[in-house]
């Protein structure tokens, strides 16, 4: 990256960049030992929204001193890394960051390294690790050290500070040169604002006035801050071998004098603005560097990428240049000229970077090491109709849901991956449950109202919110959320459970309230049981029509699930602690009427059940479609997790996903046949009236994802009209503004519809549907 001067009369500036592009990752593609079973699908977790922190202390002519933050929240070590890529750890350093409790710059590649508590300061070379040590005096406080220079404070009878003192090494004795303050001025407790190994700035206990003391001679230039607020905390500085430069937080400008002249004229120097939060300045040749101290997060205002951009303006005015679109508020400065920051575009480009001055008086932007993104957390997983979403903790800004389509027929595939919307923070609550149709259902805790809020996200971006029950729930439970089916969810505990419809006339609305902890959903249908040992019944949403069925269990039933001609049924239930463990279950064939005896409980897919074996830790499919229950097979080792969802079945497509301990999902075809493509599920008006905006939207409800589909209009035997459907997971929609082919509006009347689609796993036939369709005029 470079800033050069453009000899026309604007002196306009222009920015080469020079930073590498950021590497597209691809996504494998595996198979089970032995190409025994089907291909696998794995998707590396996703970068961590916030770069990893890497904290520049102090620059030297040869290296610079930092630490990186470590994966495991380990207290990082300092390290000084050479500019030729040598890196070595600098073993008990204990100096703070500028404005922390003193300022340990480099000045040389010396860095002071305290020894307990015995007032002996070891000046140690980190290249070579040699030490030299030099006694700070009693009654002296250490606040600050460049290169071989430490810099002390001492206090009067009444604790106030009264002199500065430039400690040297002189034939192995400490020298002491004492430097009082200015008259009627104190120096500060923390009196060192910059500095290299030539001269420091210096801050009093008013703001009005800067000092700056050479080193070599202990020399002091009181200097006019011109500062807006007499607060000295406020302030900070930056030295370069050109210039001295300092601001105070909230004015719009900082101050520049020439060093070899600070007490001449004072350039004033615009700050760039920025709602990134406080400005941190630094030097680098003409130019005056920023970057950006962030504000702490709150949930309204989430962290930033890694800080506000990097910017440049030039000393002599004219308009500021960005250097990197975000980066640390750590601008170093190197003794011999520049400076060093940490940033970049985002965490997967993050990387220590050296400002320098070019030979036209331009600036280059040099990567010295780059900085690894960490994954993300991701903790919860749902695959429905396809799409696969994943709760993530620090991917974004806020925790979101993440989803992508997956397609298994073939070489497994997964396409862009997109924000559903935001997610609650933790485990329990928030854990996804896809709906089949592209929407995201799950539940958050109102902190303010003391209840659990059941919230619908669809892949359009509408959001709709249902309170299940007007009384409080505890905030840490969260799992009440039992199914979900396009346009319905199941929510309850105990002997409890609601229907809830989140498309209900007048807003989401709870349309059936049970007891009974037996529910689950299939389309429109609600599957559940009047409480009759072994009777299970089907209710329509939609029509109320109830039909009834007999699994022939001599128990009462506490949970279902079903996906198409498979009903699962259990006598023990999940609400059940300390049970029966060989109360009856298995699968109820409506197709055949026959029950079909399971090995294991678990989760109904389509033809199998997927079961995770909490003492092995490992994941079982159990084959049953043939009705007869082969041999449960290994798919992972997946051991269990508490509070939250590491694994799903796609009851709406047969895959099976799960998440391993480093993040990765993992998206595998069951291996078992699929049902044939089936509708579960309509919403398709019969009277459309075509006004301005007004469109015909019919939505079918299918039971696994479909292809190529299309949706043919016609009147009287003749198309007028052919509009290509949108998959949604496992429906499809389409849009009719009520046009023809030619542009012309339709005349009112009867029309006819017919929707063809292909299966996307190519199991089974092709789908039709028809349907009538009135035009009116709205009269």
């Amino acid at each position: 990256m470079k800033i050069e001067r453009m000899p026309d009369a604007a002196r306009r500036l222009a920015l080469v960049l020079a930073v590498a592009a950021v590497p597209v990752i691809t996504v494998p593609t595996v198979a089970h030992a032995g190409d025994a079973g089907p291909a696998e699908l794995v998707l590396a977790a996703p970068d961590r929204y916030a770069p990893v922190q890497d904290v520049l202390y102090a620059s030297g002519d040869t290296g610079y001193l930092h630490r990186r933050e470590t994966g495991d929240g380990s207290t990082a070590p300092y390290q000084w890394r050479g500019y030729d890529g040598t890196e070595r750890t600098v073993e008990n350093f204990t100096g703070k960051l500028p404005g922390q409790q003193g300022y340990y710059g480099a000045g040389t590649d010396i860095l002071p390294v305290p020894i307990d508590a015995s007032g002996v300061v070891q000046l140690r070379d980190p290249a070579t690790a040699e030490s030299t040590p030099l006694t700070v005096p009693d009654g002296q406080y250490t606040v600050g050290s460049f290169g071989q220079t430490v810099l002390t404070i001492s206090y009067n009878d009444v604790w106030q500070v009264d002199k500065l003192h430039i400690l040297h090494l002189q034939d192995g004795a400490t020298t002491d040169t004492p430097v009082d303050p200015p008259s009627g001025l104190r120096f500060d407790r923390y009196p060192v604002a910059a500095g290299d190994g030539r001269l420091a700035v210096v801050k009093f206990t008013h703001g009005h006035t800067l000092g700056l003391v050479d080193l070599t001679t202990g020399a002091l230039t009181p200097v006019t801050a011109n500062v807006a607020v007499d607060n000295p905390a406020t302030i900070q500085a930056a030295v370069s071998p050109t210039h001295i430069a300092w601001y105070q937080k909230g004015m719009s400008q900082a101050r520049v004098v020439l060093r070899d002249d600070p007490s001449g004229t004072q350039t004033s120097v615009a700050v760039p603005p920025s709602a990134e939060g406080t400005p941190v300045i630094g030097l680098a040749g003409d130019w005056l560097l920023t970057s950006y101290r962030p504000s702490a997060p709150t949930e309204p205002n989430p962290p930033l990428t890694g800080g506000g951009p990097l910017k440049a303006a030039p000393l002599d005015g004219g308009s500021p240049v960005t250097l990197l679109a975000a980066a640390q508020p750590d601008l170093t400065q190197i003794p011999g000229g520049g400076a060093i920051t940490v940033g970049g575009a985002n965490a997967g480009d993050w990387a220590v970077r050296r400002i320098e001055v070019a030979a036209d008086g331009g600036l280059t932007v040099r990567t010295l090491s780059e900085v690894p993104a960490r994954p993300a957390a991701v903790r919860g997983i749902a695959l429905a109709g396809g799409q696969l979403v994943t709760k993530e903790e620090d991917s974004a800004p806020r925790p979101s849901y993440q989803t992508r389509k997956v397609t298994l027929t073939g070489t497994p595939s997964a396409g862009e991956r997109s924000e559903v919307t935001t997610a609650p923070l933790g485990d329990s609550y928030g854990q996804p449950l896809g709906a089949g149709d592209g929407s995201v259902v799950h539940v958050r805790h109102d902190d303010v109202t003391q209840r659990d809020v059941l919230v619908r996200a669809t892949a359009a971006g509408a959001r709709t919110e249902v309170v299940p029950f007007d009384r409080t729930t505890p905030a840490t439970s969260g799992l009440g959320l039992r199914d979900a089916a396009g346009q319905y969810a199941v929510y309850g505990s105990g002997d409890e459970r609601l229907v809830v419809d989140f498309e209900a006339s007048g807003g989401g609305a709870v349309v059936q309230q049970l007891n009974t902890p037996a529910a689950a959903l299939w389309g429109s249908k609600l599957w559940t049981t009047d409480g009759t040992a072994g009777e299970i019944e089907a209710r329509d949403l939609v029509s109320g029509t109830v039909t009834p069925y007999t699994v022939g269990a001599s128990c009462g039933i506490r949970d279902i699930q079903t996906v198409g001609r498979w009903v699962y049924w259990d006598c023990l239930g999940q609400d059940i602690i300390g049970g029966d463990q060989s109360t009856p279950f298995g699968v109820y064939d409506l197709q055949t009427g026959e029950n079909i005896s399971l090995p294991e409980r678990g989760k109904l897919g389509d033809g199998f059940v997927l079961n995770q074996d909490t003492t092995a830790g490992k994941l079982l499919l159990n084959d049953f479609h043939t009705g007869t229950a082969a041999a449960p097979r290994v798919l992972t080792d997946l051991p269990a997790v508490s509070g939250w969802k590491n694994y799903d079945v796609d009851k709406f497509g047969g895959g099976v996903a799960w998440l391993d301990a480093a993040g990765a999902a993992h998206v595998v075809p069951s291996g078992v046949p699929a049902q044939a493509l089936a509708v579960t599920a309509t919403r398709t008006d019969t009277v459309y009236t075509p006004t301005a905006g007004a469109a015909w939207n019919p939505l079918w409800q299918l039971s696994k994802p479909a292809t190529g589909a299309q949706v043919v209009i016609k009147r009287k035997a003749k198309i007028v009209r052919t509009l290509d459907a949108t998959a949604l997971g496992a429906a499809l929609t389409a849009r009719w503004d009520g046009t023809l082919a030619d542009g012309k509006p339709a005349a009112t009347g009867t029309y006819t519809w017919e929707l063809t689609a292909e299966p996307e796993d190519g199991t089974g036939a092709a789908l039709t549907l028809t349907g009538t369709l009135t035009v009116t005029d709205g009269s």
